[in-house]
């Protein structure tokens, strides 16, 4: 099993992922940068924005390296909810080498941008199953 990481951050870059996309309800950019970042290999760089300590950061780049050194080869955005106007959440999936990791990502709306509350990943679909239904 892979660690999962809890983490409280705020991303304020706008990009596009190239995670296939759930249309309903509407991406957001903050979002969406991260897990282009992600699934490129450049743990680090997504890492830059969150308000986190840097030896957080490390031991979370160091856990994604190990598993994907390269990034990941897909990504598909499995499910998005809105909670509210102020806050929504992320279910997504990245394989590499036949890997698949699971991601659950939450997280506050805040003047158009997002500030991660929750982000946790495992390669242990069991562990977000329960999220997708």
């Amino acid at each position: 099993m892979l660690p999962a990481a809890l983490i409280a951050i705020s991303v304020t870059s706008a990009a596009w992922a190239s995670c296939s996309p759930i249309d309903d309800p509407e991406a957001l950019a903050d979002l969406e940068r991260f897990k282009t970042l992600v699934t490129d290999g450049e743990f680090g760089t997504a890492m830059l924005p969150f308000e986190i300590s840097q030896s957080a950061k490390t031991q979370l780049v160091g856990g994604l390296e190990a598993v994907a050194p390269n990034g990941f080869e897909d990504c598909t955005t499995i499910k998005r909810v809105r909670q509210s106007d102020h806050f929504i959440s992320e279910i997504f999936m990245t394989e590499a080498d036949g890997k698949v990791l699971y991601w659950a990502i939450s997280g506050q709306i805040r003047r158009g941008s997002f500030r991660m509350i929750n982000f946790n990943y495992s390669d242990r679909f069991e562990d977000f199953r329960e999220l997708m239904y």
